[in-house]
Order: structure tokens, then sequence, then C-alpha cells
């Protein structure tokens, strides 16, 4: 990969080199607002001033460096270079086996499901698990939680977070003082918030997961549908314009509906279906689990579209303590055997 900077001028070099972008695949999958941004680790951290000009010399260049170089045999079982995406854990090994790792840092992922089946429970715990260390499967990074519908629970994050330490006692953070909080019940106050506020607290701070509780909330009720798919876009475009430029990942909360007796479906059809990458169901299962005295329902997550990871499903239960899951069973004892006299 040296050779491919030592082309460069070096003026282009030298902004490859300041976002860490030295290959040439690399170049070529990275956005072009990351080489733009005058602002990488800090806000007194300032890089050169880099035009849309520059960007594309360098793509350019990147691209015809792969055209010409010949592919190595090895190179076939390598990963891609979109594994460089990172994922927030679910902090619950069934539900990160199912979904490859937990949310990916990649575009829109929604949620959904009826009220009740533990939604919220899900998005607290990513709350908690994206400010645990990489290696912990976190991103080390705070969250902006936006409520559309019902008040924050903040009670019930007070709750998780005791455990979470518990889980985690050589990990000294405050969780509850990296989770920056909003609440907005109209179109306009909730773009607002996006498209000006959030990016200076993203900004001043490390945000690692951006949560919208829920979508359906604001843009249910709207009769003028071509208005609503505008505002949806104009929505969408920002949290990916985000997703991309700090690496972090992005839940909508979207609720489900049922009509004419048919099965319940997301709501907000097909104009909110287009704009999210991956899709995840939370409902019941008709079964319990006893744990202690308690008779605790078992919940499962259906992933029903991802372009990284095939449609699966994992059953998990919600207890005090947060997501866990679901207990094996003892193992039976083979019948002893009769002796003949």
């Amino acid at each position: 990969m040296t050779y491919f900077l030592d082309q460069l001028p070096k003026r282009i070099r030298e902004i490859a080199e300041q976002v860490n972008v030295l290959a040439p695949e690399e170049v070529l999958t990275t956005p072009p607002v990351r080489f733009l941004d005058t602002r990488q680790e800090s806000l007194y951290t300032v890089v050169r001033q880099c035009t849309p000009d520059d960007v594309r010399v360098l793509k350019d260049a990147a691209a015809k460096w792969l055209a010409e170089m010949p592919q190595t045999a090895d190179s076939l079982f390598k990963p891609l270079v979109n594994v460089r995406w990172s994922r927030v854990s679910f902090g619950c090994s069934a539900l990160d086996r199912c979904t490859g790792g937990g949310v990916v840092t990649r575009g829109i992922t929604e949620l959904c499901g009826a009220a009740g089946v533990g939604k919220s429970q899900l998005l607290l715990q990513l709350s908690l698990c994206v400010q645990l260390p990489i290696e912990l499967g976190g991103l080390g990074k705070g969250v902006a939680y936006i409520c559309t519908e019902d008040a924050f629970p903040a009670r019930r994050l007070l709750q998780m977070s005791k455990a979470c330490e518990k889980r985690h006692p050589k990990e000294k953070l405050n969780f509850l003082g990296n989770i920056f909080v909003e609440h907005h019940y109209e179109t306009e106050p909730l773009l607002n918030c996006i498209r000006n506020r959030l990016p200076r607290l993203m900004q001043q701070h490390g945000i690692g997961l951006i949560i919208i509780d829920s979508v359906a909330a604001i843009f249910r009720l709207y009769t003028d549908f071509l208005e609503r798919a505008r505002q949806m876009r104009r929505l969408a475009d920002a949290l990916l314009t985000y997703a991309d430029k700090y690496n972090c990942a992005v839940v909508c909360v979207n609720q489900v509906a049922a009509s004419g007796g048919q099965d319940e479906v997301p709501c907000l059809g097909l104009q909110w279906a287009h704009l999210g990458r991956t899709r995840l169901r939370v409902s019941r299962v008709p079964k319990q689990h006893r744990m202690g005295d308690q008779l605790i329902t078992v919940r499962k997550l259906d992933i029903l579209y991802s372009p990284e990871t095939p449609n699966d499903v994992a059953e998990f239960l919600i207890t005090e303590d947060g997501v866990v899951d679901v207990p094996e069973p003892p193992p039976t004892r083979p019948p002893a055997k009769m002796r003949r006299l």
C-alpha cells in the first residue's frame, strides 16, 4: 500500500494519511464527507482543508491503481473491505449470534414490533453496551436517545446500569452520564434537532449510537403522503450522513399494525422500508421460562432482511438485569437399568 501512496501528489497523500485511509480499496469505499470533514479526533485538531476536487483525484487514482494491479490468489480469501464497519453488541450471546455480532454501524437499523414486546428494553441494553470498550462488544462511545412517544424510562435504565456495572466491575464508566436524551413529538422540532443540534453533540461528545423511539409516532398520522415521504427522506439522509461520517449505529423503532384480519406489518409502508438497511422484529413466543419463583415470557428476535446476515431467529428473556439468554434446560438423566435377579 506504500507504493499507492507514493505515486500520489504530496497534498493528496497528506489528505489520505490524515484520515488514516491508506489502502486503495478503503479510499473507494470511504464516503467523501469523511475526507471533506475538517475536524477529526477533537474540536482542537484541525486538518488541512480538502476540496471535492481533491477527493475526486484521490478516488480516481485508487480506481486506476486497482484496475492495473493483478489480483493474487490469496487475496480472494481475505475479508471484504466492508468488514471494517463495527458492530454494537446486544449484550446477549443469542442475539449477537443471530445478528452476526450486533447492530452494524452502517445504514439505518429498524426495530419493529407490537407494543410491550420489549423494544425499549433492547434499546436500553444497546445504550449501555455501546459504551463498553471494543474488546467487550462496544464502541467506547455515548448515545443520543430521542423519544417521540413516551417519557424516557430513566428508572429502568438505572436498574439495568447497576446490573451492567456488576457484570463489568473493571470498567469505570458513568453509564448514565453518557446517554443524552431529547423529547420531540412533532416533525419540525425532530428534524431541527437531527439536522442542527445533533451534529454539535456528536462533535463535542463521542456518539456511537443514535436512537429514535419511534419514527411511527411522528409520521403515522400524516394525511399528505407525499409530504410525509419528503420529511422521512430528510430524516433518513441526515441519519445516514452521521452513520458514515462518525461510524455510529442508527436504530429507529417502528410500530406494527394489522388490517383486514392479516398478520401485523410494520407501519409507514414502502416509503419508510426503502430507507432502512436492516429490519428486525421483536415478538412474544407462546412459552414461558421459570427463573426462581417467576415465570418469564420468552421473546424472539427475527431478522426480516439484512444485506450482512441471513434471515435468522433468536430467543431471549427480559429480566430485572436486562436482556439475557434463555437458559439451557438441565440434562435429563437416563433411567436406571433394572438388574435381573
